[in-house]
């Protein structure tokens, strides 16, 4: 498996076990490694697009996510973390389970996002 453009080294960036797949945490940045920077909705839909990169290199797409933890650093934000969620899942019946949680970052980030999905195996 190649280095994705989304997950820098030394992490992998998702592993595999049979259909199961764990994504390391994503975060908002550009194809090389960049933050993104912008609004707080802005960071959110690049960790979104970085986790479907990562789901296409897996074999996977959003509608097979199972569950996602959000952390952000500010419970002000969860309005406009919900506000991205829908539009990244407007089909309530292809919404993944979650749980957010308010916690510190590695600065410049104010979101990081941990997802499950499912896959084929191989």
């Amino acid at each position: 498996m190649a280095q994705d453009p989304v997950t820098p080294p030394p992490a992998s960036s998702f592993r595999r076990h049979g259909d199961l797949l764990l994504l390391s945490g994503q975060v908002g940045v550009d194809e090389n490694w960049r933050p993104v920077n912008g609004t707080f909705q802005d960071e959110v839909r690049a960790v979104f697009r970085n986790v479907r990169t990562v789901l296409a290199e897996a074999g996977s797409r959003p509608e097979q996510i199972l569950k996602i933890t959000g952390y952000l650093t500010d419970a002000e934000f969860f309005p406009a973390y919900n506000e991205v969620w829908l539009e990244e899942f407007p089909d309530p019946a292809h919404r993944p389970a979650r749980t957010t949680i308010v916690t510190r970052l590695h600065p410049p980030f104010r979101v990081e996002l941990d997802v499950t999905a499912v896959g084929d195996a191989s």
